[in-house]
């Protein structure tokens, strides 16, 4: 990125100046040591990382802006590095943003990692200025907004770089910042007056809120507004651009017509809700996609989502749907009396509804059960004795489904001669591809459910959609969906209860097995007010969502948790602390234990698979002061 001319910079110093920020630096601090520059923060000398970026978010460089001086909204990494204001300067192609620090604990920030901060000359370092209250303030460059923003700040106090990364926002500019053409408005994309639907993502707050996809639209005078409907009944009020919106209906989930300023670009709202003990303001980013725009009640077989990532299911015409599962595994959803399309006819087919399945992923179960829909299951992989859902138990005890041999040695005779018309796997077929080719050179469609890949505990849940198209229960699929989304709002915790939680279990090798941060475990409990207490992990880079530690190195995270869960589906469940307390000797230093704060999982918990929102309900009771012991579904304190 080129440098800003001499002239530039001495207009923003007297900006910097006017506006009460004195040209000081660490130079002030002459009477005090030298400090040295070289050391670098390791992970267990951090807080939490929150990771700023959003997906879908399109980098917005100097170029798609007019020049001069906007206040800018600011998102950091680290609950640490405080920002108060933002101030872009945009000039000759090239951005700067003035930030004012919430105090005087950083002396230097550098554009780039702690690493390089570490090594680089004191020289390319950037020092604070102070403004008239004495709080810091640096001057540091951006090439894009709605872009990571590496930065390393270096501690007065602790003397060591710390990696943070920060974001500007675009959206929390004025509309006359951007230049023209920038926006694809209503009136860009020459919409007439009229109706239109369009799909809708909702990103921000705890990542509990829904909206419902597609939203209707109304197109009049080249203006636009939407009909928002949000997952639940508890907000009484908008606001968009400071103007505030009440609700348009008075029975059901709330409901608000909000304008639309443009599409395709994330549009700040703020949501009031009265779920909370006090009503709350919640701001959110809302995009409306404009390559979906349609008139209402146009032809769509499209499945609408509004958390699961890892599948699209979308209209192919004339009684065929396309699934997509994960980045590219396509197949055509054939009505059984419809012909396939030309322009598809290279895509594998699954007739439907689907009614003699072979289930090798046994957390399927439980959402087929859920639809009362087990009597369209006629094959599984997994023996009667493994099962701890007692309707599937029952039914591969009395063979009214039938053990068909381990998913990656099944019998194929059988599968064959109970005419199954669609396998059901789960990723762990992956390592066995042999298996899968073999299953599809019978004839077999094999489906690949990728719920385990969903960052969201709800994304996961509504896989049930799908498989309520699949047999033909789409309309229970959504109301039992529905039901899953109320509840979660119900438990609503948009701030950290500060309560730290460790979830693990002992390996067979004595090994600690803990859930990644970025593992749907960890996100429940994060949704339900609680913090990770084990973040500093080795593997972060693969996509196992647990990885096993040292005793000792789980012993120094997590022997202050505020709360112990021992997670038995794996390793056996749990009666007692005395039994607990036989796996280590560790153990009885951890703090949950001296408080009797320790509990653990049933044993039916991941074959649960419909019960995220339940689980989040339970880690929010036994986060709570005084947790109710009879209002738990799935986990019970040891005695």
């Amino acid at each position: 990125m080129r440098r800003f001319s001499r002239k530039s910079r001495i207009a923003l110093l007297l900006s910097l100046l006017l506006t009460g920020t004195a040209i000081l630096g660490p130079q002030a601090y002459a009477d005090e040591k030298t400090p040295d520059l070289s050391g670098v923060a390791d992970a267990s000398q951090m807080t939490t990382v929150e990771d700023v970026s959003e997906e879908g978010m399109v980098p917005v460089p100097a170029e798609s802006l007019t020049e001069g001086d906007y206040p800018v909204d600011v998102e950091s990494s680290s609950s640490m590095f405080r920002i108060e204001k933002a101030v872009l300067h945009v000039q000759d192609g090239s951005m700067e943003v003035a930030l004012t620090m919430s105090g005087k604990s950083y002396l230097y920030v550098y554009p780039g990692s702690a690493e390089e901060a570490a090594a680089a000359e004191e020289g390319s370092l950037i020092p604070f200025t102070e403004d008239k209250e004495g709080m810091h303030c640096f001057t540091i460059p951006v090439e894009a907004l709605d872009a990571p923003v590496p930065c390393a700040a270096f501690s007065k106090n602790k003397e060591l770089w710390y990696a943070r990364t920060l974001l500007f926002r675009a959206d929390s500019l004025p509309m006359d910042a951007f230049r023209e053409g920038f926006f694809t408005t209503a009136e860009s994309l020459g919409l007439e007056d009229g109706d239109y639907e369009a799909a809708v993502a909702l990103t921000g707050g705890s990542g509990k809120a829904s909206v419902s996809s597609p939203a209707a639209l109304t197109v009049k005078d080249g203006s636009c507004e939407a009909l928002i409907t949000w997952g639940s009944k508890n907000y009484d009020y908008m606001k968009v651009d400071g103007e505030k919106y009440l609700p348009v209906n008075s029975e059901g989930n709330s409901q608000f017509r909000i304008p639309v300023a443009y599409f395709d670009r994330p549009i700040t709202v703020i949501a009031d809700t009265v779920a909370m003990s006090e009503p709350h303001e919640i701001t959110y980013h809302l995009t409306f996609d404009s390559a979906g725009l349609k008139p209402p009640g146009s032809p769509d077989g499209s499945l609408s989502l509004q958390y699961a990532e890892q599948f699209r299911v979308e209209d192919a015409g004339e009684g065929a749907m396309v699934l997509t599962l994960g980045e590219q595994e396509q197949f055509l959803l054939l009505r059984k009396d419809a012909a396939v399309p030309e322009e598809y006819a290279g895509l594998p087919v699954i007739q439907v509804p689907v009614s003699r399945v072979y289930l090798a992923s046994s957390s399927v179960a439980d959402l087929f059960l859920q639809l009362d829909a087990l009597d369209c299951v006629r094959c599984t992989a997994t023996a009667a004795e493994n099962w701890e859902i007692p309707e599937v138990k029952a039914a591969v005890e009395e063979e009214r489904i039938l053990y068909a041999g381990k998913y990656s040695a099944p019998d194929y005779e059988l599968l064959l001669e109970e005419d199954c018309d669609l396998v059901i796997e789960n990723t762990m077929i992956l390592h066995s591809p042999e298996t899968r080719e073999k299953l599809e050179s019978l004839g077999f469609p094999v489906m690949l459910e990728y719920s385990s890949y969903e960052p969201h505990p709800l994304g996961r849940v509504e896989w049930i959609k799908l498989y309520g198209l699949l047999t033909g229960r789409l309309p229970e699929a959504e109301e039992f969906f529905q039901k899953q989304v109320e509840m979660l709002e119900s438990t609503y915790q948009e701030e950290s209860s500060g309560k730290t939680v460790a979830f693990f279990h002992l390996s067979a090798n004595g090994g600690v097995v803990v859930r990644k941060q970025a593992d749907y475990v960890t996100r429940m409990i994060e949704l339900a007010g609680g913090v990770n207490a084990v973040t500093n992990l080795p593997g972060d880079e693969n996509a196992l969502s647990t990885v096993t530690i040292q005793m000792e190195s789980f012993f120094s995270q997590a022997r202050d948790a505020d709360v112990l869960v021992y997670n038995s589906t794996v390793a056996g469940e749990i009666g007692t602390m005395e039994e607990f307390l036989k796996l280590s000797p560790l153990l009885k230093e951890f703090k949950a234990v001296k408080e009797g704060n320790v509990w653990c999982t049933e044993q039916s918990m991941f074959q649960r698979s419909s019960a995220a929102a339940e689980m989040i309900a339970d880690f929010h009771e036994i986060l709570s002061d005084n947790p109710r012991e009879d209002a738990l579904r799935h986990l019970h304190r040891l005695p």
